[in-house]
């Protein structure tokens, strides 16, 4: 009975290290632009669908909001500032958050995305997403600049404080049109 208990803990603990893993919610976070000394310390994060509609085919709304840093000063990478302003993140099976697969929850399991030459795929989160259908990584200082096409994943890229992330989900594009979120990265 004793050898059974043991394997069957370490099944639950092994379990729990294939499967994606979803940040909590962050009551710190909130709705919007970062202000005051957030917008020197904290770093905006942009959420924008695209092409995934929302309910009944309407465009899902594009998710703004601030990721304060409770230790200014201290580097934070692009996953932990999801986290820190409540975006639930999910990454794959196997690479865990090395690739992103769903931000707030999509694209859900039970989604059809219309991908070129799989018009009927759905989203596994097994592997990595393919190049027809992921989350763009993008980033920009807040001063004005335009948003930049991060060569690094958000677990190995550190914010610029003061800074926007930015997250466009790319479907069916090339490296050259993929686009970027719609929302200008300037702190206001």
């Amino acid at each position: 009975m004793r050898k059974l208990l043991t394997v069957a803990s370490v099944l639950i603990g092994l379990t729990g290290l294939t499967t994606a893993v979803a940040a909590p919610a962050n009551a710190a976070g909130y709705n919007g632009v970062c202000t005051g000394n957030d917008a020197l310390t904290g770093v905006t994060v942009v959420v924008d669908f695209q092409e995934l509609d929302g309910n009944g085919g309407t465009a899902a709304p594009t998710i703004t909001r601030c990721s304060p840093n409770a230790n200014p000063g201290t580097d934070r990478t692009g996953i932990k500032a999801l986290q820190d302003a409540g975006i639930p993140v999910a990454g794959t099976a196997r690479w865990g958050l090395g690739f992103v697969c769903r931000l707030g929850g999509r694209p859900s399991a039970a989604e059809t995305i219309p991908l070129s030459g799989n018009p009927n795929y759905k989203e596994a989160c097994v592997n990595t997403p393919p190049a027809g259908a992921y989350w763009g990584y993008w980033y920009a200082n807040g001063s004005g600049s335009p948003w930049i096409y991060s060569s690094y994943g958000a677990l190995n890229r550190k914010v610029v404080p003061g800074g926007f992330e930015g997250w466009s989900y790319s479907l069916n594009k090339s490296a050259t049109t993929n686009p970027p979120p719609g929302v200008t990265p300037t702190v206001q």
